[in-house]
């Protein structure tokens, strides 16, 4: 994705982030990046927050990691009984 497709995509979602921020985000590694901005960029990217992040200090290594993340990230989402629902299933899979 171009900076400009992030920023387009991050407007659908609320506070859109600018394409040029992004390219600040991408060349300059001691930006500070403010949680709204970070969430912005996530949205734009089509991720979860915790995936960003988990990413940017090195914890994602493969499509597995960030697999395993973007399932945490939905899970917590989910209402108490649509949780219940899922661990049910993985008890039955399991």
């Amino acid at each position: 994705m171009s900076c400009a497709d992030v920023s387009k995509h991050s407007a659908r979602f609320g506070k859109r982030i600018s394409g040029s921020y992004i390219n600040r985000i991408e060349n300059y590694a001691d930006l500070r990046i403010t949680t709204d901005r970070l969430k912005a960029l996530a949205d734009g990217l089509d991720v979860p927050i915790a995936e960003l992040l988990a990413r940017s200090v090195g914890l994602i290594q493969s499509d597995e990691d960030a697999a395993e993340v973007r399932l945490m990230a939905r899970f917590r989402n989910l209402s108490p009984e649509r949780k219940a629902d899922i661990l049910q299933l993985l008890e039955l899979w399991h």
